[in-house]
């Protein structure tokens, strides 16, 4: 690695205590899966839809906590890529993460933008929701340009307006629930019920982001575990609260409309503007926030690597990979308006897709925590139970299962050419990988041919 990229990668400062990793955690996850997701699961499951957050929590709750082993074991940063590479196979953890690029360009980014801006059309019916979407994407693009710690205290602030937003949505709300409208919870069948929880398994996914924060996080080992466990709980009680609310007020008014419709009839005036601002708005805006904050960790990892070419991991004054945040920038944009506003539920599928298969090698990386004499003797006490090899192997299985869930889905609800286009994506990505990797060893820079774990200090 270039000197100067070392020098400029070493300005990323851990800056990130237990509350900003809430924060973060918090505001990635409770976003579009609320607010965005659960209309769409609605629709498959109807009222089951409360109990498919439950079923969804619980493989999720797995997986996060197997991220959360790898986290405060080896806090890095980049660490969904480093984990699955070094602990796994580079070969497998390049393909989530290229999977997980191309779910970003072609589905979380330009879905959370256009579902913001869509939301505020809502409140002021005369903008244009695709011109909107572009300036919520800048805007967020600058904020990260300024730097992370800039970045966590706005998300720290734009949490705090939620909490307020989701506590006059539910607290009323509750008084107006009509016991009759919560009745036949599996009334709709196993099938559509496992979807609708595949579906929103990824609205439990942002968690993960710790990882990619690590080696930026003050006392990881205790901060990390502590802030996963916190922010999934915080997580499902306001799902299941405002889900409840919602079926419970009126299901006919969910079948056709928004939160907002719900939230209209109980609120008036100004509480209902501050719901339908703070709420929804505002959620979003925590998602595309803290996406850019972490989205970025494991392709600076990658050129730090050598995976992807160096100066693309270059870094500003302010500890900002800015070059990378650009790209991320311009190709979501590109993508928002290619598609434009009909292409609403193509990106959530590949933002699903997406977010799921970069943790399936992270998975994998679990099993050595057991094996590896090194690892095993920094890892939380509970690697060295015997019936720890539950944990890895379910994770394992609920990430696979939910991905395959995922891409059946995108074949049956869109087309096979979409299905298609992702695995041409995977085999473009799996060739330049394995010529760079050729190209690494001949000029013997190839790190992932070491055997050791100097990789994960940052």
């Amino acid at each position: 690695m270039p000197s100067n990229l070392a020098r400029k990668v070493s300005q990323m400062k851990k800056s990130l205590k237990f509350w900003d990793l809430v924060a973060l955690e918090v505001g990635m996850t409770i976003g579009a899966g609320i607010f965005v997701y659960m209309p769409i699961a609605y629709k498959s499951a109807g009222i089951g839809t409360i109990v498919a957050f439950i079923f969804a929590f619980l493989p999720m709750a797995i997986i996060m906590i197997n991220v959360m082993l790898l986290g405060s074991t080896l806090p890095t940063t980049g660490g969904t890529f480093k984990y699955g590479a070094f602990l796994f196979s580079p070969k497998v953890a390049f393909l989530g993460l290229w999977a997980y690029l191309f779910g970003a360009f072609v589905g979380l980014f330009p879905l959370n933008a256009l579902a913001l801006a869509s939301y505020m059309k809502g409140i002021w019916n005369g903008i244009s929701v695709v011109p909107v979407a572009l300036i919520i994407l800048t805007f967020f693009y600058v904020v990260n340009l300024l730097g992370l710690k800039t970045a966590s205290i706005v998300e720290i602030v734009f949490v705090a307006l939620l909490f307020v937003a989701i506590a006059i949505y539910t607290v009323p709300g509750v008084a107006k629930i009509d016991p009759r409208n919560l009745e036949g919870l599996f009334s709709t069948g196993l099938g559509p019920m496992i979807y609708a929880s595949a579906l929103l398994t990824f609205t439990f996914a942002g968690s993960n982001a710790v990882i990619e924060l690590g080696g930026e996080v003050e006392n990881p080992r205790k901060n990390l575990p502590l802030s996963v466990m916190l922010s999934l709980s915080i997580v499902l009680i306001c799902y299941l609260l405002m889900a409840i609310v919602s079926f419970g007020v009126g299901e006919e008014v969910m079948a056709n409309g928004t939160l907002n419709d719900v939230a209209s009839n109980y609120l008036s005036g100004f509480l209902f503007y501050v719901f339908a601002f703070g709420g929804p708005i505002l959620a979003i805006a925590t998602t595309i926030n803290a996406t850019y904050m972490w989205g970025t960790r494991s392709l600076l990892a990658l050129c730090k690597l050598r995976v992807f070419p160096s100066k693309l991991g270059l870094v500003n004054k302010r500890g900002t990979p800015w070059v990378l945040l650009t790209i991320i920038w311009l190709l979501s944009s590109i993508m928002l308006i290619s598609v434009g506003e009909s292409g609403l539920n193509l990106f959530a599928a590949f933002a699903s897709i997406g977010g799921i298969a970069v943790i399936i090698p992270t998975m994998f990386a679990v099993f050595k925590l057991k094996k590896n004499e090194t690892l095993r003797k920094t890892a939380p006490a509970i690697v060295k139970k015997k019936w720890f090899i539950f944990i890895p192997i379910l994770g394992v299985v609920f990430s696979i299962l939910i991905m395959l869930i995922l891409l059946y889905q995108v074949g049956v609800d869109f087309s096979t050419s979409f299905f298609l286009f992702f695995i041409v994506w995977e085999v473009i990505g799996m060739i330049y990988f394995i010529f760079r990797l050729k190209y690494l060893d001949r000029t013997e820079k190839n790190v992932f041919s070491r055997n050791d774990l100097s990789v994960f200090d940052d």
